[in-house]
């Protein structure tokens, strides 16, 4: 790619400053959870239109849209972003706090829309003379939906084939402004699990009468990461945590049912397989010598590891050090434990990678992680190079594939 075009692209990027903040705000006020992004899905397809880009489906995957910019010739490559919010209470006074109770985005995703849109805008403007189509993916249900799949069963990779894809995500953990990427495994398997736990009920004065269920479990819970801690091989990186713990009904009632749902985190297999047997064979042993039974539910078809292919890494990598220099361009030096269901992609024989957009600005008080409830980002500042970044990726793909 050449050096007129990358600036041609940051220079646009640029120019799109105020309607990249506003689209992002917009749909930072009114997020929308897992498989239910109509309003999102909506205002990504008004959007395109107005960017002029004639080829726009929506209901793919059931709440995603997908737009095609044709090229010269006819291959075609593919950026992605996500769209669901998460459930959680946002902590601010920012004006473009969320206006629906409960709801947040609080993983960025409206940033990945608006960097995909603004991407879009740039392409469009180049469209005669791109080497080939961009397809622009807006996925729903990446918050433990598995959206991806969805996307895929309706064929987004096929009608025209994809050659390669990448998606970005923001990082709380990078420098505002700077982008990210790694080669080989960059985020883990990730599985839900529930772990239901049966005891007796009895009045609370009398607890020998009964089996306390809340006890047992909050002896299965330190046993758990006792086990992982003390008993599986340090080097393998792996975790099970818990966000939700259900049970009683009164105060004075020993609970004869406690719920616990959680997520299993793995990247050996070998931290999984010990995990899994622990939870299916020891930890019923120890519940049951407290005179309780359990059940294990570990889900089926969790998100897969994402596996980022270096040909595609090495094309983000030329595009970023192209356009912004080399010293804003870093090896994340080790993949992180969270889940992503890009990795869908990659299983599906596409090459694939995801790359970091730093956010985290000390100065400016950006420095909330992800899913908590004061995460923020300057999006004035960061948005535009998120935008040129995914234009410039697909260019060179279309040359590169």
């Amino acid at each position: 790619m050449r050096r007129s075009t990358t600036a041609g692209i940051l220079a646009h990027a640029m120019r799109l400053k105020p309607r990249l903040g506003a689209w992002r705000r917009h749909l930072h006020m009114y997020p929308e959870p897992s498989m239910r992004e109509d309003e999102t899905a909506a205002f990504v397809a008004e959007r395109l239109r107005e960017i002029g880009i004639d080829k726009v489906t929506p209901g793919v995957g059931q709440t995603g849209v997908v737009g095609l910019i044709r090229g010269r010739r006819a291959k075609t490559v593919g950026l992605r972003a996500d769209m669901d919010a998460l459930e959680l209470e946002e902590e601010s006074a920012a004006p473009y706090r969320s206006r629906r109770p409960g709801l947040m985005h609080a993983c960025g995703h409206d940033a990945h829309v608006a960097c995909l849109l603004g991407a879009a805008a740039i392409l469009q403007e180049i469209n005669d003379r791109l080497p080939g189509g961009v397809k622009l993916i807006f996925q729903p249900g990446e918050e433990g939906s598995a959206g991806a799949r969805f996307m895929i069963g309706d064929g987004v990779l096929e009608r025209p084939k994809l050659r390669a894809i990448a998606a970005l995500h923001v990082a709380m953990d990078t420098d505002a402004g700077k982008i990210g990427i790694r080669r080989g495994y960059d985020t883990a398997r990730a599985e839900d699990l529930r772990i239901v736990i049966r005891g007796k009920t009895a009045h609370a004065a009398r607890p020998d009468q009964g089996v306390d269920a809340i006890a047992v479990a909050s002896q299965a819970l330190i046993a758990i990461q006792q086990f992982i801690a003390r008993h599986t091989n340090l080097v393998d990186r792996k975790l099970v945590t818990f966000g939700i713990i259900r049970g009683g009904t009164r105060a004075n009632v020993l609970a004869d049912e406690v719920e616990l749902i959680g997520t299993m985190r793995s990247l050996e297999p070998e931290g999984r397989t010990a995990m899994v047997g622990f939870l299916k064979r020891d930890l019923r042993r120890l519940v049951g010598a407290m005179g309780a039974r359990l059940r294990v539910e570990i889900e089926k078809d969790g998100y897969p590891p994402l596996l980022n292919d270096d040909r595609v890494v090495d094309v983000v990598e030329a595009a970023a050090k192209e356009m912004l220099g080399p010293g804003n361009v870093a090896e994340v030096p080790k993949p992180n434990l969270g889940g992503e269901d890009f990795s869908f992609f990659g299983l599906a024989g596409i090459p694939a990678a995801m790359f970091r957009l730093g956010i985290r600005d000390a100065k400016k008080g950006f420095t909330s992680p992800g899913h908590s409830s004061t995460f923020d980002m300057d999006d004035r500042r960061v948005l535009p190079i998120g935008a040129a970044m995914m234009a410039a990726t697909a260019v060179r793909m279309l040359e590169e594939f």
